[in-house]
């Protein structure tokens, strides 16, 4: 299982400063509506921005390191077969060097042809099954990294789209604000002319 890196604690922090924005933030009196500073929001988007691409390199680095476990794997295997090899052909020189000293002893030669038989087979299969057993590992270790970057993806689009729904709900209704203050000040103006005009004619 992949831990959860720094850069994960990270965001949950610049969430948890989002969260703690809103509780804080003054409400707008007769709605459910508040308003948020917008210097500290600029601040936590930019952290923000700082910590995603942390987060990216983190998993590439996981994949990196999955891939450097499994070409290790894919070496020693080889090396290891290499070295049976190497043995059987030492056996099977031996024993010809002794059959052709000894004539007459034609079954040590086949028992050395029979056990360096042996040899090659064990180690070809052994090499069979540590590559399968690397390839198995490198396709979880895949899978788990894609499933982590997935479900961090996911993370981060639903809480930037909660925090897009905030920014626009607060400027629907500071809009709503500066209609109802154009308002006012229109209907002052008008409530203003009506009294000129009535003192104009009391005049006459």
């Amino acid at each position: 299982m992949i831990e959860r890196s720094n850069t994960n604690v990270a965001l949950d922090r610049i969430f948890d400063e989002v969260y703690d924005m809103m509780n804080e933030a003054k409400r707008i009196p007769f709605s459910d509506k508040i308003m948020l500073d917008e210097t500290d929001l600029v601040n936590v988007l930019d952290d923000l921005k700082e910590a995603i691409p942390r987060e990216i390199k983190s998993a590439t680095q996981v994949l990196e390191e999955q891939k450097t476990i499994v070409n290790n794997a894919y070496a020693d295997a080889e090396r290891i077969v290499q070295q049976a090899k190497d043995e059987a052909e030492r056996i099977i020189a031996a024993a010809n060097a002794e059959a052709e000293a000894k004539l007459q002893q034609e079954e040590i030669v086949q028992q050395a042809n029979a056990f360096a038989a042996e040899v090659k087979s064990n180690a070809l299969r052994y090499q069979q099954e540590t590559k399968s057993a690397a390839d198995e590992y490198s396709l979880n270790n895949k899978r788990m990294s894609l499933q982590y970057a997935d479900d961090m993806m996911a993370y981060l689009c639903q809480e930037m789209q909660k925090s897009l729904d905030i920014l626009h709900e607060n400027r629907e209704c500071i809009s709503a604000e500066m209609q109802n203050v154009e308002n006012n000040v229109g209907h002052d103006k008008a409530v203003e002319a009506d009294d000129e005009q009535e003192s104009a004619e009391q005049e006459q």
